[in-house]
């Protein structure tokens, strides 16, 4: 694949979402719009879905005529970890193909998710975690892992005043650490397609929170480890976590005395 000239697709020009296929398995839907990039008319249009363990490829008939495949289930895609979706336009008319355009680490919305969520930061995924709760899985774009042996989880995870307090500032700090300590990614340059640079324009647009601190030595590690300590006070202080957090106190301890 000849990769020259690419053009980058918006993300907000593609939507996918999962649908259930029985067996355990999934489908897809996905809309996009191609207009406005000056793509040849025969170019072909494929959609990639991925993971760490296992691959698919599905052809969509060109940017003139679009034509979904008859079959779009997931069977050969494991089920973990969550995947994800990539779009290419591709000039088939050399030999080895001009890849034209690229929508890359499309997460899927899951089938009854609502449409506002389709650029999330932190996917949630629900698996059987035993007694633990929650688990925070960063072998590639963060996603939240919830128990879902556990009523109600989804919910408590969306709108819980002590879940939002006690889970969502560790879940920030780790991801944090992952950027800015496991991959010495500090750069403010933004890249829509890397969740690190989605990650640090978000922590970067809380008040009181500026670029994150540069350089390899033990110095810049110690800044950079000082600079996630107040990020997250930062994001506690937006949410109103110690505040929400009491409140819930509050209303657990008038519950058991009555």
């Amino acid at each position: 694949m000849n990769y020259t000239g690419r053009k980058k697709i918006a993300r907000s020009n593609v939507t996918v979402r999962l649908l259930p296929a029985g067996g355990g398995h999934y489908a897809f839907e996905i809309g996009f719009d191609l207009r406005g990039y000056g793509f040849p008319d025969d170019a072909t249009v494929f959609v990639e879905v991925y993971n760490s363990a296992s691959y698919m490829r599905f052809a969509f008939g060109t940017v003139a005529e679009r034509r979904d495949p008859g079959d779009v289930r997931l069977l050969d895609i494991t089920s973990r970890p969550l995947p994800k979706f990539r779009l290419k336009v591709v000039d088939q008319s050399e030999r080895h193909g001009l890849l034209l355009g690229v929508a890359d680490k499309l997460i899927p919305l899951r089938p009854k998710e609502d449409i506002a969520n389709k650029q999330s930061l932190l996917p949630v995924d629900f698996c059987d975690l035993g007694e633990v709760i929650w688990r925070l899985d960063l072998s590639d774009w963060p996603v939240l892992e919830l128990n879902n042996n556990i009523d109600a989880i989804g919910e408590v995870a969306r709108s819980g005043d002590s879940f939002l307090a006690l889970v969502y500032p560790e879940v920030v700090r780790r991801i944090l650490h992952e950027i800015l300590i496991e991959q010495d990614l500090g750069d403010p340059e933004f890249d829509d397609s890397e969740w690190t640079s989605l990650w640090l324009r978000y922590v970067c647009s809380l008040p009181g929170v500026s670029e994150p601190p540069s350089g390899a030595s033990e110095e810049a590690r110690a800044r950079s480890v000082d600079w996630i300590d107040g990020a997250v006070q930062a994001f506690c202080r937006s949410k109103m976590a110690r505040r929400r957090f009491e409140s819930s106190i509050e209303k657990e301890s008038g519950w058991w005395r009555s």
